[in-house]
């Protein structure tokens, strides 16, 4: 019988500096995504480059999936401490070159170095989190950074609104500067001092440069009627027929890609990117990571093109449309505190009923999104968050806690990558289902209709499908044997 966890028990014995430590580094990376999305009407407007409105946002996916893949190797090479202290200076510079952007090229390479770095600090976190805290404690700490990531969601657009309306669109990314060098500060002085052990591993530059090019196809397959027009290439007008064959080429392409790279991975020994077997329908970890892909899939399908539906069918404003996708991102933050401190039992029903949770809300979503009313639509897209962030905590917890021995750690860095990977996989599915259905850039009523119809028809697919792989992983788990606690890995760590 496990000792029931308190809030204040990941302040005390030494964890507060890494408690704080984490959600600091995950808040400047979550601040950052929902700050962009504010302040881009801006940026294209003083230095030009609309016709690449979305790239920023795009490159800094892609550049945070590879430094969340990079986190694992880096760490093996350099030790905690060094790699968190590059990570932030990666992140910062990338912040300061965003800042003083003279026109979208330099800004563009900014976001990716940004994104590199905000993908290391995640993926760092996350390991750290494996590393340091009892097992009992893991739920209250992951708990905390959901809350962190919820704050985000609200405050990150308020902060880019602030400085959109005082014309110093450019403050957006200073902004993240002093944090940043607190944060180095505060790494450079608390944090572990050992370095790896041995030689040290190479590091994994052709699995990473696959890696990259398997997200860069996926996260075009959701724009190419945006590519297409932009480099004025006249395929745009050849017809429907062409754009899906493309986006269907690129998908595939980048299934390959990222196939490619597990098994190039798999059989390395060293600088490892992600745990074995990681998408195996065997073993906890990969039946685990099926799951937070598919979830993470869920919540970008809804994200992408309900705000759309909203402003379109609806009439609702651009603050309408933010504050009922916001109930998503707050929703899922109430649900991780208040199911933080279930064990054992209530933990795997967590997992599974989360799922089942959400399939209900985007089943309803679907059917009122037409003639119900805002206030439905919003508890039904609360009820969608509140069902993810239930099952993303234990599930979260609970694949650590049952990760391959010796791969602990490995297996708690992939996770960020994990649901990277599927928050790309996602956005480009939902964007081939739009482009099928009829979706244009005109945006026509109907049209807009036709197309979010068969989108959030995916997106009650995505988690039902999910839901199964949780029950598979909840009866799998129940029979294989736990990792090992670590716990002299984690007095090491807690020794300055």
């Amino acid at each position: 019988m496990q000792h029931k966890a308190r809030w204040t028990d990941v302040f005390r014995n030494g964890l507060a500096i890494y408690t704080v430590t984490i959600n600091l580094a995950m808040a400047l990376h979550a601040i950052d995504v929902f700050i962009i999305s504010t302040v881009m009407p801006k940026v294209v407007r003083d230095i030009g480059g609309t016709s690449f409105y979305t790239w920023p946002t795009m490159l800094y996916m892609v550049a945070s999936i590879v430094g969340a893949a990079s986190g694992n190797p880096l760490k093996a090479i350099s030790g905690t401490r060094r790699a968190y202290i590059f990570a932030s200076l990666t992140f910062l510079i990338g912040s300061i070159g965003c800042a003083s952007a003279p026109s979208m090229a330099v800004m563009l390479i900014a976001r990716t170095v940004q994104g590199w770095g905000g993908g290391l600090l995640i993926s760092l976190s996350m390991a750290m989190v494996q590393e340091v805290y009892p097992e009992p404690l893991r739920k209250r700490a992951l708990a905390i950074i959901s809350t962190t990531w919820g704050i985000a969601a609200l405050i990150g657009p308020a902060i880019g609104g602030w400085f959109a309306e005082a014309g110093w669109w450019r403050g957006a990314f200073w902004f993240n500067a002093p944090v940043v060098i607190l944060f180095l500060i505060g790494a450079w002085a608390k944090l572990p001092r050992h370095g790896a052990t041995g030689e040290p591993p190479r590091f994994p530059y052709r699995r990473l440069g696959l890696l990259s090019l398997g997200v860069i196809a996926v996260s075009c397959a959701g724009q190419v009627h945006e590519l297409l027009d932009q480099f004025d290439l006249g395929i745009a007008s050849a017809g429907q027929l062409y754009i899906l064959m493309i986006q269907a080429a690129l998908v595939v392409f980048a299934v390959l890609l990222v196939r490619l790279t597990i098994s190039m991975d798999s059989s390395s020994r060293a600088s490892r990117l992600l745990p074995s077997k990681p998408f195996s329908l065997t073993t906890t970890t990969g039946i685990g990571g099926w799951a937070m892909f598919l979830s993470s899939m869920t919540h970008t399908v809804i994200g992408a093109y309900l705000p759309l539906a909203l402003q379109t069918l609806r009439g609702a404003s651009d603050e309408i449309a933010g504050y009922i996708m916001a109930a998503l991102a707050v929703s899922w933050t109430v649900s991780s505190v208040l199911t933080s401190g279930f064990q054992e039992t209530g933990s795997r029903r967590c997992i599974c009923i989360g799922l089942v949770l959400s399939t209900i809300g985007m089943i309803g979503v679907t059917m009122t999104l037409a003639d119900g009313s805002l206030i439905t639509i919003t508890l039904l897209n609360a009820l969608v968050g509140f069902g993810l962030g239930t099952t993303n905590l234990h599930l979260v917890a609970a694949t650590m806690r049952h990760a391959t021995p010796g791969e602990e750690a490995i297996t708690a860095g992939s996770i960020p990558t994990i649901r990277s990977l599927g928050i790309s996989f996602g956005a480009a599915a939902a964007g081939v289902i739009a482009n099928s259905a009829g979706l244009t850039n005109a945006l026509d009523a109907a049209q807009v209709a036709h197309a979010i119809h068969w989108v959030l028809a995916l997106g009650c697919v995505l988690p039902a499908l999910a839901c199964v792989f949780s029950l598979l992983f909840v009866r799998l788990a129940r029979r294989a044997p736990e990792a090992p606690r670590s716990q002299a890995t984690e007095r090491v760590l807690l020794i300055d």
